[in-house]
């Protein structure tokens, strides 16, 4: 079975996270598409952090890098660990988070 989202060799979900991550294909193109983390965001699967739709450090993944950005999702972003993203928690806290800044506190190189 083939992601809903995968329509017409299509990926309809880049319409909501707006880069093309090339990877995802081992997804969308089996049952594993119920792992994928857009999947999990866009249909609201499982835990996630309440800034996840908004978060500003997803712009930086790009097709090289989604290997990082699907571990960054599983340990933080999609997991009971969100509430320890030091994103989340700065954000929480009213203070201004630096588009850079990773769940676990370094810096993205861009």
């Amino acid at each position: 079975m083939v992601c809903p989202m995968f329509i017409d060799n299509r990926r309809e979900c880049l319409l909501k996270i707006h880069f093309l991550p090339t990877y995802t294909l081992p997804y969308c193109e089996t049952e594993r598409h119920e792992e994928c983390p857009f999947f999990k965001t866009i249909n609201k699967i499982g835990n996630q952090c309440d800034c996840v739709d908004k978060c500003a450090l997803y712009k930086h993944f790009g097709a090289g890098d989604f290997r990082k950005f699907e571990q960054l999702t599983s340990d933080y972003c999609l997991s009971d660990n969100n509430v320890n993203c030091a994103r989340f928690k700065l954000n929480k806290s009213g203070g201004t988070v630096s588009s850079t800044l990773l769940p676990d506190g370094g810096e993205l190189d861009v």
